[in-house]
């Protein structure tokens, strides 16, 4: 996993984790990656320095949301997804195949495949993200 500083055409600047660099450019080429803040699909890296320690003493992350604002995010991503997606079920492998090759037109879907059936997308670079489960609710 690698996480990357991003910054959208409007200057919005936040990051995002991805699988791996190739993972990151495919989808922002497939306009995929949104800015959280105005949905703009033009996102670049922007420039990241390594982070390296001056001491040996533990340091405290400073931009490490609360458990309780990462819950709202993940909350807020999963309701973007269901409402701009149609949820194909176990049909999601076959019907994202064939969209990548050209077969049915481009849509927004999200369905069930198994780990065996996801690799294989993957393997073959048809670009797909799990969607995060519900975060639990709070006591």
């Amino acid at each position: 996993m690698i996480r990357y500083a991003l910054r959208c055409d409007q200057d919005h600047d936040f990051d995002m984790w991805f699988a791996d660099s190739d993972t990151f450019d495919a989808l922002a080429r497939e306009k995929h990656v949104s800015c959280p803040e105005c949905d703009s699909t033009a996102v670049t890296k922007a420039l990241m320095a390594p982070g390296v320690a001056k001491s040996k003493k533990p340091q405290a992350m400073t931009n490490t949301p609360a458990p309780r604002e990462i819950a709202r995010m993940i909350k807020e991503y999963r309701a973007k997804v269901m409402a701009e997606t149609t949820d194909v079920g176990s049909k999601f492998p076959e019907q994202v195949r064939d969209m990548h090759e050209g077969i049915i037109d481009q849509a927004p879907i999200r369905g069930q495949a198994t780990p065996e059936e996801a690799k294989s997308l993957v393997e073959d670079g048809i670009s797909i993200l799990p969607v995060p489960p519900e975060p639990p609710k709070e006591n």
